[in-house]
């Protein structure tokens, strides 16, 4: 395509068409990408048929544009029909439109009749052999999809039939090539025309020999079992179907419209009804029927099997790809469905992932304070392709530095089948320059006017390169060519036979060794690889009229690369986003979102109550929670994951045993991360009994894998880092086979660990009882003032670099979490949400959380009745159900959904048996007041009454931890506003957690600094500054009140 002298020149006109080459150019590869997951989609879709399931198959493009193109070129259009002998491929088709939009061909000249293949683009008109109007229309224009009215195609047909009668029409092919063009400018016309064609037609003819996959809709729904199975439920007007000819006596592809029962606009009901009452149990969805249709496991429908939604294509909008995997999993269902997304391995398929994996973060955070809402929470296993933030920009900036300098510098090593490929090339060029002339050879580096816009881009980029942060290599290198050490010599001498691979490897090895030492790394590599993909220095930095180069142009330019360099390329800038975010935790600027406090067995205390804010605020307080949590993991548990997985390996089909490091000569095999479990078997003289791990691999398309520990739980790590240190490092782990010996093992290890996190056991490692200890409550009035205590400096402005900030916490006690129904694509992380401000989320999430009361109610939640919703354990928020939504749902089994309008705002969406529960909360409240508050009985119940406070809290008498005259002589400051708790502990606790680390005070009772944890020092910097300015003690608002009722 570079032939095409399109690409390299700066005017308006090929600037615009280098903007149409790359966009096609992603539209190709993503089709590709598409098309090669079929399979594996038809694979999982016929096993959760045998299990009993019906699938939804989600994709967004149905190719019907691709399918209408090659049937005009065959003579087909929308109303006779046709036949194919195979499925149309919709990269084919893309690949051809490039061609024909790259290649624009000449005016055609008069009485020539214009090649068959241009009919997809300009249609079949135009090819007819009766026309001999000249084609002068740029390919570019017409490839738009513009179409001509009804009478510009009458005038069209009037003047062919008037100039048919005057010339002689022969076909382009049949051109002389002999013809005189001195002096004879239409001469000279018809030959450039056929020669322009010629070109055109040996590309697309190329094309038609590469054997690209089909096209993807009409593939599920013919080996699915065709339209009498598989409801398709797509915008669509005609499709592809396989059926058997009578006539040719073996199956063809027949082009026809899809056919209902009713009129056209109301067949994806018709396929709808089909699939919910059971007649058929296979759904494609597209985006046009993404929106506005049920097809969960409604309990009204006859198809009450468990839904297998896969998602085939990922769209690009986040809405739309909530809109659509939310058609499975809606109200009213009595399954949920189990969603599996196909992400291939291929690096650039990343760009389309992180695409969506952003805007569902953002949407999460959004529509529920919540970055995990709508993303990992709900195990949708996207998070890690959440490359498009403010890291990922910054990591692409040092990654593209460091390669246009060439740095030493690397985060990868560069594999040597690379290596010798750049080598070779470099070699070549050197060649070929040290054969111009005796001059300097520097001098010939540089381009020839003469030569192809192409070939001097390339010229100049080698100049740069080899001129610039390669010089010393280039020096190397001519050195080594002058004295018969080239390495593409070598490689000619093994392709003409003179020489053989056991006498030319050695020497490509040490020629190789020679060059990595020079100079020649990974980055050098990369500087290559981007400039095939049309990406170099100048266009991927800020212009005049041009942003710089971001993440998703980044990854596009990515899928043009062979798959190996995309893999290699894809991992390095990953590699760099691992460094960039790991340095921004260290310097505390990465927002890691909501935490997640999970374990063996989770307790939380009861906490410290604190009144800080005096007569501002004396019914608000802020809580210190303390929760145990048993961070190990039995024996029981971690077999049960290993199961799991390896049940979910076989599934997937993954091999994970080898891949191939790419030897230059074939050779080189590289051992993957397998699931299992693995021991550490080095001799120690404290090891007790030997490490255990479980490593689970998230198959090959996942940079990370799952460790699992009998002390520390599950995390998450780099696949290169588990290799590194775990694998092949200093631990040398061994994979345990015996899966009754690894049970027996973790056991022992497991008993091991029982000890405070505080203590080590076996020297080297850590107990699994940890304290952890959470602010809660009221915080958010007094945000600035707990932060700055936190920090040694006293102020809290945005420019600081160093400031310590608290983590947001999400604690749920044993058994209170509800297992996942999503199928596919969890990962356990205690580190989920990222890049949002996080003391927005913390003040959404902590949303108001209905009590798990068990009793009865005999009465049916109704319009009008009111309720109560607590949070975190103090605050009761009253209510009244305002709306029922479904009407027509099943009364009797309290179906349907409840709008409850809260007094602080709050409109929340609640079924009938939550409705029971604040019912039954609500009256307990009522209860509490009237017989412990002496409240009357009307007030008690209204809830015009905003919020109402535990009845400890809103007893008249508060009771300060500390007696009469101790507020004078203590150096626990924060004591002076503590007071006795006797509220409810909450079942869900979300607080801010500050490092677990530990800082000096200075006591004045010891005269000398103390070591304090940090909640501490933080609780008593803020309970000093306070008592600086004033605030009313505990023991000081408890006086005030007995005055104020005297």
């Amino acid at each position: 395509i570079k032939e095409g002298n399109l690409l390299w020149f700066h005017s308006p006109l090929l600037l615009t068409a280098q903007a149409l080459f790359w966009s096609a150019h992603q539209r190709f590869f993503r089709s590709l990408c598409i098309a090669s997951k079929v399979d594996k989609a038809i694979s999982i879709a016929k096993e959760a048929l045998i299990e009993g399931h019906c699938c939804v198959i989600g994709l967004q493009s149905t190719g019907e544009a691709r399918s209408k193109g090659a049937a005009l070129a065959a003579g087909y259009n929308d109303d006779n029909g046709g036949v194919f002998d195979e499925f149309v491929s919709a990269p084919n088709e893309d690949l051809k439109r490039i061609i024909l939009m790259m290649f624009p061909l000449p005016p055609k000249p008069k009485g020539v009749i214009a090649p068959v293949f241009l009919a997809p683009v300009k249609g079949k008109d135009e090819t007819d052999p009766s026309s001999d109007e000249d084609v002068t229309g740029s390919l570019m224009e017409d490839a738009g999809g513009r179409r001509r009215s009804k009478r510009d195609r009458n005038l069209r047909s009037k003047r062919r039939k008037l100039s048919s009668k005057k010339s002689v029409r022969i076909p382009w092919n049949e051109i002389p090539l002999d013809l005189d063009v001195a002096g004879r400018v239409e001469n000279e016309r018809l030959l450039n025309y056929r020669n322009a064609v010629e070109k055109v037609k040996k590309y697309l003819d190329a094309v038609d020999e590469l054997e690209l996959p089909a096209n993807p809709l009409d593939r599920l729904l013919n080996e699915l079992g065709g339209p009498e199975k598989v409801a398709e439920l797509t915008g669509r007007k005609i499709r592809q179907v396989r059926c058997h000819d009578e006539s040719r006596g073996r199956k063809v592809v027949s082009y026809e419209r899809r056919k209902g029962v009713g009129r056209f606009d109301q067949i994806n009901i018709e396929e709808r009804n089909n699939f919910q009452s059971g007649r058929k149990l296979v759904a494609i969805l597209s985006e046009a029927a993404s929106t506005g249709i049920s097809l969960q496991a409604d309990r009204r429908v006859g198809n009450q099997r468990r839904r297998v939604h896969i998602t085939l294509e990922l769209p690009w909008s986040a809405d739309k790809a909530i809109q659509q995997l939310g058609r499975t999993h809606r109200a009213n269902q009595t399954s949920g469905p189990i969603y599996k997304f196909l992400i291939s391995d291929v690096g650039g398929e990343k760009r389309f992932a992180a695409a969506v994996a952003k805007r569902l973060a953002l949407l999460g955070a959004l529509t529920q304070g919540d970055r995990r809402a709508t993303g990992q929470s709900n195990a949708l296993g996207l998070g890690e392709f959440d490359m498009d933030n403010k890291f990922g920009q910054k990591a692409l900036r040092t990654m593209l530095n460091s390669i246009w300098n060439c740095s030493s510098l690397t985060l990868t090593d560069a594999p040597d089948s690379n290596v010798v490929e750049v080598l070779k090339l470099i070699d070549s060029h050197l060649t070929v320059v040290l054969e111009e002339g005796e001059e300097d050879w520097r001098h010939n580096l540089a381009p020839h006017v003469e030569d192809k816009k192409s070939e001097q881009t390339f010229y100049s980029m080698m100049e740069t390169l080899l001129l610039g942060p390669c010089l010393e290599l280039a020096e190397k290198r001519v050195e080594a060519i002058k004295e018969g050490k080239s390495v593409a010599k070598y490689f000619e001498s093994l392709e003409d036979g003179t020489g053989t691979k056991q006498t030319i490897k050695p020497k490509i090895d040490e020629e190789m060794k020679a060059a990595k030492e020079a100079g020649l790394n990974f980055n050098v590599l990369c500087y290559i690889w981007l400039f095939d993909v049309g990406v170099t220095q100048q266009s991927a930095s800020a212009g005049k009229h041009r942003t710089p180069m971001g993440v998703p142009k980044f990854l596009n330019r990515c899928l043009g690369m062979n798959l190996p360099r995309q893999k290699l390329m894809t991992e390095y800038f990953l590699r760099h986003l691992e460094k960039e975010v790991s340095l921004a935790k260290t310097a505390g600027e990465y927002d890691q979102g909501i935490k997640t406090c999970s374990g063996h067995s989770v307790v939380i205390d009861k906490p410290r109550s604190f009144c800080f804010r005096g007569l501002e605020a004396k019914n608000e307080h802020v809580f210190l929670y303390k929760v145990k949590a048993d961070r190990g993991m039995d024996s029981e548990a971690a077999l049960q994951l290993y199961k799991e997985a390896k049940e979910l390996e076989e599934g997937n089909g993954d091999d994970l045993a080898t891949t191939s490091t790419g030897g230059w000569f074939g050779g080189g095999q590289r051992q993957e991360i397998s699931t299992g479990f693995f021991i550490d078997r080095r001799r120690n003289f404290f090891k007790e009994a030997p490490r255990m791990f479980l490593i689970i691999s998230q198959g090959r398309a996942s940079e990370k894998c799952i460790v699992v520990r009998p002390n520390e739980g599950k995390k998450i790590y780099a696949k290169k880092w588990i290799n590194d240190v775990l694998i092949h490092g200093a631990a040398q782990l061994s994979l345990c086979t015996d899966i009754p010996q690894a049970v027996e093992k973790w056991n022992r290890e497991f008993v091991l660990a029982d000890r405070p996190s505080s203590e080590r056991y076996q020297h080297y490692c850590y107990g699994r009882h940890e304290e952890r200890f959470l602010f809660g409550g009221s915080i958010i009035p007094i945000l600035n003032k707990i932060l700055v205590s936190a920090n040694s400096s006293g102020l809290c402005t945005p420019a600081e670099k160093n400031m310590t900030m608290p983590s947001i916490v999400r604690v749920e006690p044993s058994g209170m979490s509800e297992p996942s129904q999503v199928g596919t694509g969890t990962e356990d992380s205690s580190e989920e949400g990222e890049y949002i401000s996080t003391w927005t989320k913390f003040r959404a999430s902590t949303m108001p959380t209905v009590m798990c009361n068990q009793s009865d109610s005999a009465e049916t939640p109704a319009v009008g009745q009111k309720v109560a919703r607590k949070m975190l354990g103090t605050c009761i928020f009253r209510g009244v159900i305002t709306e029922y939504k479904d009407c027509n749902a099943d009364a009797v089994n309290q179906s349907g959904t409840y709008i409850a309008e809260f007094t602080d705002g709050s409109n929340i969406e609640m079924n009938a048996a939550e409705v029971v529960q604040a019912k039954q909360l609500f009256e307990a409240e009522v209860d509490k007041l009237v017989v412990e508050a002496k409240v009357p009985k009307a007030d008690a119940s209204s809830i015009d009454l905003i919020s109402a406070i535990d009845s400890s809290a809103q007893s008249a008498t508060r009771r300060p931890v500390l007696t009469e005259g101790e507020d004078d002589v203590t150096e626990e400051y924060e004591r002076v506003f503590e007071e006795e708790y006797d509220g409810d502990v909450p079942s869900i606790l979300v607080g801010l957690e500050f490092p677990n680390r530990t800082l000096d005070w200075y006591s004045e009772g010891a005269r000398k600094y103390i070591q304090i944890p940090f909640w501490e020092f933080v609780l008593r910097k803020l309970a000093e500054k306070l008592l600086e300015e004033g605030a009313k003690s505990s023991r000081e608002l408890l006086n005030l009140e007995k005055a104020e009722q005297h």
